[in-house]
């Protein structure tokens, strides 16, 4: 199977069935982070997360969401914990809050 059929078949056969299987996760309190590669940078993304989701699965979503930019993925999780706070050492170094700010009245 070639590339372009590789992806044809996720878009047929595999997506649908991940998009289906997020909105069951979804509607039983489950946050879901899928992502499947058909050619080396190609990829097909399925997420369903939660509002009460951890900071691990919201990382494992920004890893998927910046397809291997190291940079795309720290500036993620770093918007993230200004907003919500965290307890990273490596944060720490790069100035980062541990608290998040007060949000303006």
């Amino acid at each position: 199977m070639d590339a372009n059929e590789r992806e044809a078949f996720y878009d047929a056969e595999i997506a649908p069935v991940l998009k289906d299987l997020a909105k069951k996760c979804q509607d039983n309190g489950l946050s879901l982070v899928a992502q499947v590669e058909w050619e080396p940078g190609e990829t097909g993304r399925t997420v369903a997360i939660v509002e009460k989701s951890s900071f691990g699965i919201r990382m494992a979503e920004a890893a998927m969401r910046s397809n291997g930019n190291v940079d795309a993925f720290l500036l993620g999780v770093t918007k993230y914990a200004q907003e919500h706070g965290h307890s990273s050492m490596f944060l720490n170094l790069l100035n980062v809050p541990t608290t998040p700010k007060a949000s303006a009245p």
